[in-house]
């Protein structure tokens, strides 16, 4: 890193913002997935120009946000390029306001909304790293996942030690695709879950992965491009798109915790085409609600 420099930037994200309830859930203290989130910063290596050292650090969420961006890169151009990611990943351009006016005639909807004022999910940087993370949670509780994606992400991933701090990043297709089976099986996944992350790789290396341009586009048709890949299901696909995409149309309808959070939040028991049809009306911000919902049924499972 004697080349590199240390840039350090800010994002004043509008209000409401709120991101560290999802690093508290998505992220286990000392583990790498490759989020390390501890105090009130995050970091991570991020894939521009390089492998590129990236830390942010919250303040005044939810009504005066604040986030302190640092980065060590060679020039200005990558320090704004950084600075460009670090917004995407924790989605500072949404505008919570928007979402909270469009639901404020469901009153179960609007409660929710204001019940977590500014919470949003983060966002994937690659339709690839959102689809490793989607095959480690399949079927499987989330604390176990974050543990197995954290000894994938040591035993696999790149890293780089900066001021004694050390980032680390998704494996590179490369070497999940060189990897031997029983050696992903011996970091915590099923044979199943190991032959799918090496599909999505050799995928990923052969161009065949949809393209975000395409992901934006045409979320129904990159569903059916990505269930075409041994492994990946509706439910997969549809939280990887979820993961990656600006907008919030997509979300897995299927999963657990969303069909009994919001059957919870509406007061009546929902199935999968339930949900679909009674978040149609807010098909723009459907995502959004579902992760929500999840959110707090998660949360309150735990009282």
């Amino acid at each position: 890193m004697a080349s590199f420099r240390k840039f350090e930037m800010e994002l004043v994200p509008k209000a409401p913002f709120a991101f560290t309830p999802h690093l508290s859930r998505f992220t286990i203290p000392g583990t790498p997935t490759p989020i390390m989130y501890e105090g009130s910063s995050c970091w991570r290596l991020i894939r521009l120009a390089g492998r590129m050292p990236v830390r942010l650090t919250f303040s005044g969420e939810p009504w005066e946000p604040r986030i302190l961006v640092e980065c060590w890169c060679r020039n200005g151009e990558e320090a704004e390029a950084a600075l460009k990611a670090a917004s995407a990943m924790v989605r500072a351009d949404f505008d919570y306001n928007e979402f909270i006016r469009k639901v404020s005639e469901i009153e179960p909807l609007r409660r929710l909304a204001e019940r977590h004022p500014g919470l949003r999910p983060g966002r994937a940087l690659s339709l690839y790293e959102a689809l490793v993370d989607a095959v480690v949670k399949q079927r499987i509780a989330l604390r176990a996942a974050l543990r197995i994606q954290g000894r994938l992400v040591r035993a696999l991933g790149p890293s780089l030690t900066v001021d004694n701090v050390t980032f680390w990043d998704y494996p590179d297709p490369e070497a999940l695709a060189e990897t031997d089976l029983e050696e992903l099986r011996s970091l915590g996944l099923t044979r199943a879950k190991a032959r799918t992350l090496k599909e999505i790789a050799n995928a990923e290396l052969a161009g065949d992965l949809p393209d975000l341009g395409e992901v934006e586009e045409d979320p129904e048709g990159t569903i059916s491009a990505l269930t075409e890949i041994w492994g990946i299901g509706r439910w997969t696909a549809e939280l990887a798109i979820a993961m990656v995409s600006r907008s919030f149309s997509t979300g897995p309808a299927s999963d657990l915790s969303v069909l009994r959070g919001l059957s919870r939040i509406l007061g009546r028991e929902l199935d999968e085409p339930e949900v679909r049809g009674a978040l149609k009306p807010l098909s723009e911000y459907g995502g959004l609600i579902m992760y929500l919902a999840s959110f707090e049924w998660e949360e309150r499972k735990k009282f």
